[in-house]
């Protein structure tokens, strides 16, 4: 499959257009102006997401919406700040029914900010951002939503923003949607340049960076995966693999019958109803957001809280409860980040993306991730802080993608050099501590 750049002659490096800069508005075919609304303050902040980024991004949300009252949806990109051709916004398009525009846009709102800390922390090269469909004039349904003509409508928007956004794959959008997406429009990143590449095994194999990064290591560890679909599956499978005593639970029971694990959903022998106050190592999420709430937290029975879902827990004061309680819970805005990595190079190295083995792509990921979360973790205990506090310290320099400094690259520049000399990571987690060690102590 060729990519769109490829097909439509893009390039794939963002190359700024004289005399745009920044994307204000620009009008459509269907008379709409499309228009940045931005955010007051507060709001920007009320997220459960802006506290774990840097101060001077906790107040710079906008949203962007287009009505196309003919499919029945409306359409908005969130924004965790300005997004530019020289830092695009990066994000999966999520389709979903909302109960009404206000609580669309918030979740736009807070899903970009999850994707800024993504992007921040791991220097991808892009800002956090997300495409956001309601679906709720449909008839309350996203199978109503008439796909092909949305892709069309997308591609459009995405056009007007002229190289400022990118999108892929996310909730009720799959491969076949991307790849219908990209006839249309270059601002496609979803592993199309190499099909043998799985985001979601980047993303799984990222949370196991994490998780190896807490516990030190997997033999003999005792660990719960709570979702065992794309990302859930693969991680405990690999934790099986790997030695640990592995829990599954899974709302289809049948996804939770990994081979070595012990399946404790509803309807198995082992069900666990109450699966939280199991004293275990680490409690993986890779469900629903919100899956903890405060009764539960008062109740948690696990050392440490490392996954894949986006904001586990219903509130703030429950994550503060969790916090407060002496378990470490490492934000999903680090352990989460395999996709947000696979973009980077394909985006920033198209070559290199396109040639590499997908085992290669996985290991990368885990390894930035582990060091990443080796680095958090220090620099919490050195801060005398709760980890997701310490998150906004460990951002890394946006540099641009023309840059030869190798810290100051986009992380997608950097895959070819780690892969030539993979065989010369002999102590996993020794640069995320030589990171901690040499940022300011308060």
């Amino acid at each position: 499959m060729q990519t769109a750049e490829e097909r439509n002659g893009y390039t794939n490096f963002p190359i700024p257009i004289r005399g745009v800069d920044k994307v204000s508005w620009f009008p459509n075919q269907e008379g709409q102006d499309l228009t940045w609304h931005n955010l007051e303050a507060d709001d920007a902040r009320a997220s459960m997401i802006a506290p774990l980024l840097p101060e001077e991004l906790q107040h710079s949300a906008r949203v962007l919406k287009r009505s196309l009252p003919h499919l029945g949806v409306n359409l908005m990109v969130g924004a965790a700040a300005e997004i530019t051709r020289d830092r695009p916004g990066n994000g999966g398009f999520r389709l979903w029914v909302y109960s009404d525009l206000e609580t669309a846009e918030r979740e736009a709102i807070g899903l970009a900010q999850g994707m800024e800390v993504k992007h921040t922390t791991y220097n991808t090269g892009f800002a956090g951002a997300k495409v956001v469909c309601d679906a709720s004039g449909a008839n309350k349904s996203v199978l109503n939503v008439n796909k092909g003509e949305l892709m069309k409508a997308t591609a459009a928007l995405l056009h007007e923003l002229n190289g400022t956004m990118y999108t892929g794959c996310d909730l009720n959008t799959t491969t076949t949607d991307m790849d219908s997406l990209s006839q249309d429009c270059p601002y496609v990143l979803a592993a199309i340049a190499n099909e043998a590449v799985n985001p979601n095994d980047a993303t799984a194999y990222g949370v196991l960076g994490a998780v190896e990064s807490v516990l030190e290591h997997f033999h003999g560890k005792t660990v719960v995966v709570h979702g065992c679909g794309s990302v859930g599956g693969t991680v405990a499978r690999e934790l099986v693999r790997a030695g640990a005593r592995v829990y599954t639970i899974d709302a289809d029971v049948s996804k939770a019958d990994i081979f070595g694990a012990t399946n404790i959903s509803k309807g198995t022998p082992n069900y666990v109803e109450e699966f939280w106050k199991m004293e275990i190592d680490a409690l993986v999420p890779c469900s629903i957001s919100g899956l903890i709430s405060m009764d539960m937290a008062k109740t948690l029975g696990c050392k440490a809280i490392v996954g894949a879902t986006n904001l586990p827990f219903q509130s703030i004061e429950v994550q503060r409860c969790v916090e407060d309680s002496g378990i470490t819970f490492v934000p999903e805005g680090v352990s989460s980040a395999g996709a947000v990595i696979v973009d980077s190079i394909e985006h920033f190295d198209l070559k290199a993306f396109k040639e590499a083995q997908p085992i290669d792509i996985y290991e990368f990921c885990r390894h930035v991730v582990l060091e990443k979360t080796t680095e958090l973790l220090l620099t919490a205990r050195l801060r005398e802080i709760v980890t997701s506090k310490a998150t906004k310290f460990i951002s890394e320099e946006y540099g641009s993608s023309e840059d030869h400094n190798y810290s100051q690259m986009p992380i997608g520049r950097t895959f070819r050099f780690w892969a030539q000399g993979r065989g010369s990571v002999i102590n996993p987690g020794a640069a995320g501590t030589r990171k901690a060690l040499s940022r300011d102590a308060p």
